[in-house]
């Protein structure tokens, strides 16, 4: 991640939104000050990245990204520079994991959309369950959150942040039944924000 230019690409994309796609934000309070942290979110749109970034300002998140935008080197160089990293999505891709675990290890913020791709009517669809895998590894908060898509140019879309999910009853057992129930709910801590 280039740290300069995540917070230039912030300030001008925030200002471009702003004018554009105006967000009312809730619960950023709830973004840890420091740590590594999950941040899962519902996806409906390729702005959601930058909607997710622009208004947590003490906080650097990195994103999985799907492979198929790294083939091209210019946009993959964006990317990373932005602090993305590539998730084979059609595979268990170990790499994207092991390179999720280690940021947030190193006291990183990493966001997640457990969808596993866009919703563009921004309907609940069933949540993957690598992000518990991650959250429950990684033994780090856990932050909902919600964007309320789809997009409406010049109307205000809400962008929720929850209080950090309780999964300390799992452990860090990994197994089906621990994962289902997990993605369960961390599933509806996302969509519990919606109003």
């Amino acid at each position: 991640m280039n740290k300069r230019f995540y917070r230039f690409m912030c300030a001008l994309l925030g200002a471009w939104y702003a004018l554009f796609f105006p967000t009312r934000v809730e619960g950023v309070e709830n973004i840890p000050a420091g740590g590594g942290f999950v941040l899962c979110s519902n996806h409906c749109s390729n702005r959601d990245p930058f909607m997710l970034a622009i208004p947590v300002k003490n906080r650097f998140l990195h994103f999985m990204a799907k492979i198929e935008l790294f083939k091209w080197k210019p946009v993959a160089a964006f990317i990373r520079a932005l602090g993305g990293f590539p998730v084979d999505r059609g595979h268990s891709d170990l790499n994207a994991v092991r390179t999720a675990l280690q940021l947030v290890g190193q006291g990183h913020g990493l966001a997640i959309f457990p969808q596993g791709t866009r919703v563009r009517d921004n309907s609940r669809t069933p949540m993957l369950e690598g992000v518990s895998m991650i959250a429950l590894r990684a033994n780090a908060p856990v932050i909902p959150a919600y964007i309320g898509g789809p997009y409406r140019l010049f109307h205000r879309t809400q962008i929720s942040f929850g209080k950090p999910v309780d999964l300390s009853d799992f452990g860090r057992r990994v197994n089906s039944e621990t994962l289902a129930a997990a993605t369960r709910r961390i599933e509806d801590a996302v969509w519990a924000l919606k109003q």
